[in-house]
């Protein structure tokens, strides 16, 4: 790609203030500040994550350099590159790998990124779907996927945690859409009419949920489960798996830690798996999108979603911090 390219551009900008404090704002970059790369995508919509909440908010563990442009997530059109793979014009999307960590992200109107990150968008969604997906909706795909490979019953009770968050709302509408009965485990009980509309079939109180992981076993109910949570809950769903279950482990917003027996394991063959959605191949990452885009496309993804632009970003990353922000969260970036 020709460095002759120069272009300014908006974007998050996330910096470090004299008193060690990261401070937020919209702000002008440039082109030729954005790493080496063989693509260069206009970003049309990017999207909001728990992890982008953290890389604004200076986790040394997501980013550990600034001034810094986060979002994971992108979905736009190339506009330069230098591999024959693609062209200029083609609509694509871009998930995982770097982007938004150490890898200016999404939520500026341009990214540079290596040609093997980058997917063609599937015919049947459009970019606006895409990131109402994101990599919450692909955490969620990619989760389910590794269950089948496992194992997982074809139909029966399964169960995720977190089913208000982003990955929560995803699996609970895509598990409910492929047949399997879904209870929806939330510490928020006034959303129990979006879960069960998502296609729910019960909602259990979080507190509830977890108390089943205080004896050495619990009463085996589920052939599955996707947590976002850790902690307690993962703990809680592992005892109450049936024999053979699959349990998917893919967050942490409760807790990184878990505290529990061996006995599901080697009482009842319960599998853990662990769900990496960022660093999955890209081959399986352009399966998942396009099983998202078919057999697995999600009706509600308006239901679950809603829109801001730039300047709304800030209010969404203080929700996420506080724990009140539900469902998806669509940037329009440009």
């Amino acid at each position: 790609m020709s460095n002759s390219i120069s272009d300014t551009f908006q974007a998050l900008i996330v910096d470090v203030a004299n008193d060690g404090a990261y401070i937020r704002r919209i702000g002008t970059r440039h082109v030729d500040e954005l790493p080496p790369g063989e693509v260069l995508v206009r970003v049309v919509y990017s999207s909001i994550n728990y992890k982008d909440a953290l890389s604004a908010t200076g986790h040394p563990g997501v980013t550990r350099h600034y001034p810094h442009t986060p979002g994971i997530d992108a979905a736009g059109t190339i506009e330069a590159t230098e591999c024959g793979t693609w062209r200029v014009g083609d609509e694509v999307i871009v998930t995982g790998f770097d982007l938004g960590m150490n890898t200016p992200g999404g939520l500026g109107e341009r990214i540079r990124i290596p040609a093997d990150w980058v997917i063609r968008r599937p015919e049947a969604l459009s970019l606006k779907m895409c990131m109402q997906l994101g990599t919450a909706g692909f955490t969620a795909a990619l989760a389910v996927h590794r269950m089948q490979q496992a194992g997982l019953s074809d139909a029966g009770d399964v169960v995720v945690t977190g089913a208000t968050g982003g990955v929560g709302q995803c699996a609970v509408a895509l598990l409910g859409q492929i047949g399997y009965r879904v209870s929806a485990v939330t510490g928020k009980a006034d959303q129990e009419s979006q879960l069960t509309d998502l296609g729910a079939f019960e909602v259990i109180a979080r507190d509830d949920f977890t108390a089943l992981g205080s004896p050495p076993m619990a009463k085996a109910r589920w052939v599955g489960g996707i947590d976002t949570l850790g902690g307690p809950a993962l703990n809680a769903m592992l005892k109450s798996a049936v024999r053979g279950g699959v349990v998917a482990s893919c967050g942490l917003a409760a807790s990184p830690n878990l505290e529990t027996n061996v006995y599901p394991f080697i009482l009842r063959g319960v599998s853990l798996l662990g769900i990496d959605s960022a660093e999955t191949p890209i081959t399986l990452k352009s399966y998942l999108w396009n099983r998202l885009a078919a057999d697995w496309k999600i009706d509600r993804l308006e239901q679950i979603t809603h829109e801001v632009n730039l300047e709304g970003v800030e209010a969404v990353i203080r929700s996420i911090l506080e724990g009140t922000h539900q469902g998806r969260t669509v940037v329009r970036v440009s």
